[in-house]
């Protein structure tokens, strides 16, 4: 893909008596601003390019929403040779380094967001101003399978101590968080926060006061005290954040732990050196990162995850119908979550029924309760929590739905539950009203069988907690018309889901993907292998469950039911476990107690167990993985081996690093679904 090449344009500014070289980042094709190879260059000669004589001040800002949002990855992604990956660094740190050493004082005017490069430029210079609309200033390398190469990690550390830096550069980036303007300035991340209309004049207006000595930036403290107060509540932070990564990701991927090195020697280097020193080491962690696998799995996860759920595979052209109502049948958890959302994103009234106004009430409740939660969390204003609170009403009676233009069922996973539900309602509503279902695992085909008009059936599957993951499964069945699976897109869209397609086959993606990992891991437990080895096999790869801990979070009873769909579907491959069944029977939460380890009465049901190797258990696991993942491309269960990685990541809550799940299976499973993502080995010799 082309480098998106941005351009540097410098205008002379005279405000109140001072002279001001202002560099705007501008990308002619309205894409965002970047920094590749030539946009690097862009800015380097404009820099270079400065006429500095009369000029107090060089400012450095961005046009629309975006000040710069990094590094091009798309460019970053061919390099082949470790000179190549260290120069990428070594040029950014060259270039900045050019702004940090000019002569006169340098701002930076946030304008819009700022992301990896696009931060690091903005701490080259000596101040930062930002608009009070900014969402998102971070560093989102870590999560990339990166670290900050463009002197982040020392100038961040100089700036906000060790605990803070890591906060901000390992922490919030493998969560995918970003930091607002005014939290950026409350870290003394910038130095202003200034209103986003006027923002450049406002600017302008802080620099003066700076440059004429009547103002002051608005610092938590210098390094001086950082190091002499907090050296080693800065180091202990950063072994405890150590600590937590090795719970979580095992060694999986490597970007965190290099930079949290990376941290540990800026946090160790005398304050007058702490932004040159280590550079080298900077340059080197970056180059070996970017060549790795996890790196690529990476990156090709974050362009899934923003260019898949822009353009989503399979949405039709035909109109849309219009939502201006929604009922939800049940009460329970999962059905007072979707009421929740649709009235909080659509903002359109939402009727829920039950058989019982006792379980009504209770999802009331938890309606007003979620609502009381973000408001005193500062996340929502309380008019608005009101507003959606009167959106949301409730009743037994499913007449109330007469008028709604989409009622969605979240009622038991049975199937002759659910056609009961659907013939009960299809009199009741409009023609053109569509039905949707939030079945994990049941055929939408076999659901909608006796419907009178059976086109306006569509499968919407939500996953758990609702307005944390962002997947919507949408299922067709063979009478699905294409306005209906426009309507379940657009629906998808609003709710500011990602939508992936699947056709009409057992458990759909995610859930088939997790049971067979399931299956397999029953399997090997009823054959004698160690609960406890089979359990941890997978520690490794840096999951964000371990299975029997997965197993648990889902629920036995529920985790049966699923299997044995699964086994009438796919006998040949899907199994129903005999412990699992008696785990159910004996009404125990799951195979582990509240440490983590087997639990005596679970222990109790299985067989006596031998010798267990964590590396073949392992290879065993990822091999029923392929298997399974290469029989849903034979049967078109989605269009690609991308669409399965999505909604691993989207659904499942897989890392970055994995690349979903097929990256992963390429590397550890020997398969070639993405034999372009590797990174080629140099030939020997």
């Amino acid at each position: 893909m082309p480098e998106t090449v941005t351009e540097t344009c410098t205008a002379y500014v005279d405000h109140a008596g001072f002279r001001f070289a202002v560099l705007t980042l501008e990308n002619p094709g309205h894409r965002p601003v970047t920094l590749g190879p030539a946009s690097l260059a862009n800015f380097d000669a404009a820099v270079c390019a400065l006429d500095l004589s009369g000029v107090d001040a060089v400012a450095v800002t961005g046009k629309g929403s975006v000040f710069c949002a990094g590094a091009d990855l798309n460019m970053m992604t061919e390099t082949a040779t470790p000179e190549q990956a260290e120069d990428v660094a070594r040029r950014g740190l060259e270039v900045l380094g050019r702004l940090a050493s000019l002569p006169v004082p340098t701002f930076a005017f946030v304008n819009g967001t700022a992301l990896g490069g696009g931060l690091e430029l903005a701490l080259h210079t000596d101040y930062r101003t930002a608009a009070d609309s900014v969402r998102a200033l971070g560093f989102p390398e870590v999560r990339l399978g990166l670290v900050p190469g463009w002197g982040g990690i020392p100038r961040t550390t100089a700036l906000l101590g060790p605990a803070q830096a890591a906060r901000l550069v390992v922490t919030d980036s493998l969560a995918g968080n970003n930091l607002s303007a005014r939290t950026a300035a409350e870290l003394s991340l910038v130095d202003a926060v200034l209103p986003e209309d006027g923002f450049l004049a406002a600017s302008l207006e802080f620099a003066v006061g700076i440059l004429s000595g009547t103002a002051v930036a608005a610092r938590a403290g210098d390094r001086a005290e950082q190091e002499t107060s907090g050296a080693v509540a800065g180091s202990a932070a950063l072994e405890a954040l150590r600590m937590q990564i090795d719970a979580r990701l095992h060694g999986a991927a490597p970007a965190p732990y290099r930079a949290l090195e990376l941290l540990a020697a800026a946090a160790a280097a005398p304050a007058l050196t702490a932004v040159p020193a280590g550079e080298a080491a900077e340059i080197r962690a970056f180059g070996e990162l970017l060549l790795s696998d996890e790196a690529r799995a990476s990156i090709y996860a974050f362009h899934l995850t923003q260019s898949l759920a822009k353009k989503p595979a399979g949405r039709p052209t035909a109109e849309p119908l219009p939502v201006r109502s929604v009922g939800v049948v049940g009460a329970g958890l999962m059905a007072s979550q979707l009421a929740l959302l649709f009235a909080q994103q659509l903002r359109v009234p939402v009727r829920i029924t039950d058989l019982s106004q006792e379980r009504i009430d209770a999802a009331m409740d938890w309606i007003g309760g979620q609502l009381d939660k973000l408001v005193r969390r500062g996340r929502m204003q309380a008019a608005d929590a009101d507003a959606i609170r009167a959106l949301v009403t409730g009743g037994t009676d499913k007449a109330a739905f007469a008028d709604c233009d989409v009622v969605i069922e979240a009622v038991f996973e049975e199937l002759e539950l659910k056609r009961a539900v659907f013939a009960e309602l299809e009199p009741l509503l409009r023609s053109e009203a569509l039905l949707l279902t939030n079945t994990s695992s049941l055929s939408i085909e076999a659901m909608g069988a006796a419907l009178t008009r059976p086109g306006r059936l569509i499968g919407f599957h939500f996953f758990n907690p609702v307005a944390v993951l962002p997947l919507v499964e949408i299922i067709t069945a063979r009478h699905t018309d294409e306005t209906t699976l426009a309507t379940a897109f657009e629906l998808a869209r609003r709710l500011r889901k990602t939508a992936v397609l699947a056709t009409d086959t057992a458990g759909f993606v995610v859930n088939r993907v997790l049971t067979r990992l399931l299956d397999e891991v029953l399997s090997l437990v009823d054959d004698g292998a160690d609960p406890a080895v089979v359990n941890d096999a997978l520690d490794p790869l840096g999951l964000p469950m371990a299975p029997l801990r997965l197993l648990q979070f889902i629920g036995p009873a529920v985790q049966l039911h699923i299997c044995q769909a699964m086994h009438r579907a796919y006998p040949q491959r899907f199994g129903v476990s005999p412990s699992l069944a008696a785990l159910v029977a004996a009404g125990l939460p799951g195979y582990l107690d509240n440490d983590g380890g087997i639990s005596p009465a679970a222990a109790a049901l299985l067989p006596a167990s031998n010798p267990t190797d964590a590396g073949a258990v392992r290879a065993r696991i990822l091999a029923a993985l392929a298997q399974e993942v290469t029989a849903m491309l034979d049967e078109g269960v989605v269009s690609g081996p991308e669409q399965i990685d999505l909604c691993m990541i989207l659904g499942a809550n897989y890392p970055f690093h994995t690349g979903g799940l097929t990256p992963l299976l390429d590397r550890k499973a020997g398969t070639e679904f993405h034999p372009g993502l590797r990174v080629p080995v140099p030939a020997a010799g």
